[in-house]
């Protein structure tokens, strides 16, 4: 009983931890998850803002050195070149002839060679590059475009020159857009922890209820929350998995009773006979004594292996499952048999295979047939039939029957109706339960249907494919 507790509470206790940490582990990862998602989104949406940027200044800056050589159009069209030209919307200016002197220049590029040897295709036109190392800009990169100005004493090539712009466009717009995706990783991250925090707020309730479980008793249960989600769900599993755990402490609760109660009873009597015997050893009948004394210690031995068989029943033992013919089992229990009160019928259907442990198979054969042939008034009939992919082991006596309201009584251990102790006062009353505890540990089940007349227990088991 201890153990079971133990066991239950232990479970109780790694079931919170666990969910605890599937708590914890689903708040990180959905966390990490959210953040990097949204890193990477914003990573996207910056690099997307920097372009755009980028392209619109590199436009901009298009249209000024544009202006600038249409501006020397206009001031020098037909008219003569002066040295230096001034001309503010730029970085640079140069005027150069057809030989590719320069004529004139702007006064951060005097003296230098021309900035660029391209030349607009045809009259009048323009063009511009993207050129590095324009002279007077060392390691820039500009913009440079050229068209065509007919000034007095031949045509020209004016070209002006703006730095081409950061592909970042500016240290502060960078920063202040590095600033922004910091501010929303961070509302992110606290918001995705937070939200996801309040979505298994009924797992830190289910945790809080399962950690009551090691102080104080099997009668919590988890909340349910109302939404229907994998949360709902995980409750009622739990719950299930504690009514489960409940009700099998309770049977070992009340079998441990039982047991003690059953075993203390003939130990109390013979601990009395002897006592008195004691008292005066002449008038005692030992041999009377000693004979009364062998049957309460074989019931004890009965109680014992009965006990002993029950708790075998719950160690895994499916490895000595092997094919089998209920039908031949049958046979051969029956040639082991020997002749009782009344005798014993059959109705055997061959080719009934079911995968079982013979040695249980027989047992609970063996047991209802000792309880049908302590209550048959003429004759027990055991049949076997395949039915609806079940292999079917019946065992019909025609006594007195069992009243509906006590059919599944009389499978709780040491369960005994008035008339089985009339008929066999040294039984234990464990024989039922353990046909029905060897039925389940065969997927199977045992049933008490009604025959009109009489008894009649069913086995029912899977056939084999």
């Amino acid at each position: 009983m201890k153990d079971l507790r133990r066991r239950v509470v232990n479970a109780g206790s790694r079931a919170g931890a666990r969910l605890r940490r599937v708590e914890w582990s689903i708040r990180a990862r959905m966390t990490m998850l959210a953040t990097l998602v949204t890193a990477v989104l914003s990573v996207f949406a910056v690099w997307l803002v920097l372009d755009h940027h980028h392209q619109h200044e590199t436009t901009h800056r298009i249209r000024h050195v544009y202006g600038a050589d249409l501006e020397m159009v206009h001031r020098f069209a037909h008219r003569r070149v002066p040295p230096v030209i001034d001309v503010e919307a730029v970085a640079a200016t140069q005027l150069v002839d057809r030989a590719g002197r320069v004529v004139s220049a702007s006064v951060r590029v005097i003296g230098q060679p021309r900035m660029a040897t391209f030349v607009p295709s045809r009259r009048p036109s323009a063009t511009d590059r993207r050129l590095c190392d324009v002279p007077g800009f060392p390691g820039r990169c500009m913009i440079v475009a050229a068209m065509w100005v007919p000034a007095l004493g031949g045509d020209l090539v004016a070209y002006s020159a703006l730095p081409d712009p950061l592909w970042y466009g500016s240290e502060a717009l960078l920063a202040q857009l590095l600033a922004a995706m910091a501010i929303l990783l961070v509302i992110v991250a606290v918001g995705t922890y937070q939200l996801v925090g309040r979505t298994l707020r009924p797992v830190e309730a289910m945790t809080a209820e399962l950690a009551e479980i090691t102080t104080t008793d099997l009668g919590h249960r988890v909340p349910v929350p109302a939404h229907h989600d994998e949360i709902r769900y995980l409750a009622t599993v739990v719950n299930d998995t504690l009514e489960l755990l409940e009700a099998a402490l309770r049977r070992e609760r009340r079998f441990t009773a039982e047991a003690s109660h059953d075993l203390r009873t003939p130990i109390t009597g013979a601990i009395l006979r002897l006592e008195e015997a004691l008292v005066d050893p002449d008038a005692a009948d030992w041999p009377r004594m000693a004979k009364d004394l062998l049957s309460d210690v074989e019931r004890q031995q009965a109680i014992a292996e009965d006990i002993l068989t029950l708790a075998r029943l719950d160690a895994d033992r499916t490895a000595q499952h092997e094919h089998t013919d209920l039908a031949e089992l049958a046979r051969i229990e029956l040639r082991r048999r020997l002749p009782g009160r009344v005798p014993i019928r059959t109705d055997l259907q061959p080719g009934v295979v079911v995968s079982c442990d013979r040695l249980l198979i027989a047992r609970l054969l063996a047991n209802l047939l000792d309880n049908a042939q302590r209550h048959a008034a003429t004759a027990v009939t055991i049949a076997v039939r395949a039915e609806d992919g079940t292999g079917v082991m019946a065992v019909f006596d025609d006594g007195a029957g069992i009243a509906p309201e006590h059919r599944e009584i009389v499978f709780e251990r040491f369960a005994r109706l008035p008339e089985s102790r009339e008929r066999d006062p040294k039984g234990t009353g464990l024989g039922l339960a353990i046909c029905r505890e060897i039925a389940h540990a065969h997927r199977g089940t045992l049933t008490i249907e009604d025959p009109g007349q009489g008894t009649c227990l069913v086995l029912r088991m899977p056939l084999v494919n």
